[in-house]
């Protein structure tokens, strides 16, 4: 064999990626992977192993390939008990022929690389279902509190301050009540979109569950700068959302707690910031959406 590249298929976007390739002199890459992936696709879409000779998979290069350099490629697909999840790329050496028990064996080493690869999908989703709000993609309370705990220990190394900031989307019952679920599901995913881009790539956005979120904001060091933050948040919200042809307003009650004056741990901040973000709900005269 002289190389070897797995190429596999996103479950969600159906996408085609080479996570894997080498020749047997440890170089790469093996394959030009544009064209490649167009082929595999021809795999997956067929279930069935394809054959393709010469250089046409080769990786691009300035030199010309001689005649007798060519190698052949040979397409297995990878598919678990659900689907075909990627393919496998062997390149043989130049007028290399496959016998019945090469090509069993090369179909017990596609199975079992398939079972690896699924198994390893299967983890990583699992593990960011642990940890990642399904609907927003934003981190869950279980990783906020991971990350507001490493955020801790910083403070306290050197010698910073930090907060926290609870949100809550006034009004999101009446518009689940009056556009569905699907409008509702919509809004939340745009709220998560704006608090995103309101903050560093170093803060926290999370979502707590419902329409609430939080936010942590390293490095600041007064409460007039997580304000100066919260301002910037409700202007982001100002533009209406349009859904379905409804121009949906996103209203926001902000509370605000601060490490260390409002609380050393994650519970105490939390608690504050829900009080603040109550009291900032009261005082406000809310408009239904």
């Amino acid at each position: 064999m002289a190389g070897l590249a797995i190429a596999t298929c996103d479950r969600y976007t159906k996408e085609l990626s080479f996570s894997y390739q080498m020749d047997r002199d440890g170089n790469l890459p093996v394959l030009d992977e544009p064209l490649a992936c167009q082929f595999c696709a021809q795999v997956i879409c067929g279930g069935r192993p394809m054959r393709l000779p010469d250089t046409m998979l080769g990786a691009l290069s300035g030199d010309t390939v001689s005649r007798h350099d060519r190698a052949g490629w040979l397409a297995i697909p990878l598919i678990t008990q659900h689907e075909t999840i990627g393919v496998l790329v062997l390149k043989s050496d130049p007028e290399t022929r496959y016998l019945d028990e090469d090509r069993d064996l090369l179909q017990f080493v596609s199975e079992q690389v398939a079972i690896a690869i699924d198994r390893a999908q299967m983890k990583v989703e699992l593990l960011r279902a642990a940890r990642y709000d399904e609907l927003t993609g934003l981190p869950n309370r279980r990783l906020f509190k991971d990350r507001v705990n490493s955020a801790v220990a910083r403070c306290v190394r050197n010698r910073r301050s930090m907060s926290v900031l609870y949100i809550d989307v006034d009004d999101f019952k009446q518009v689940n009540d009056a556009f569905g679920h699907a409008t509702g599901d919509q809004l939340l995913k745009e709220v998560a979109r704006r608090l995103q881009l309101c903050v560093r790539g170093a803060d926290t956005v999370a979502r707590f569950g419902g329409d609430e979120f939080v936010v942590l904001l390293e490095g600041v060091e007064t409460q007039g700068d997580a304000q100066l933050v919260a301002v910037k948040i409700r202007d982001a919200m100002s533009p209406p959302l349009d859904i379905d042809g409804h121009s949906l307003r996103i209203p926001l009650s902000i509370g605000l707690a601060l490490y260390p004056e409002h609380g050393q741990e994650l519970e105490q901040l939390l608690k504050h910031a829900d009080e603040a973000m109550y009291a900032d709900k009261c005082s406000r005269d809310v408009a239904p959406t």
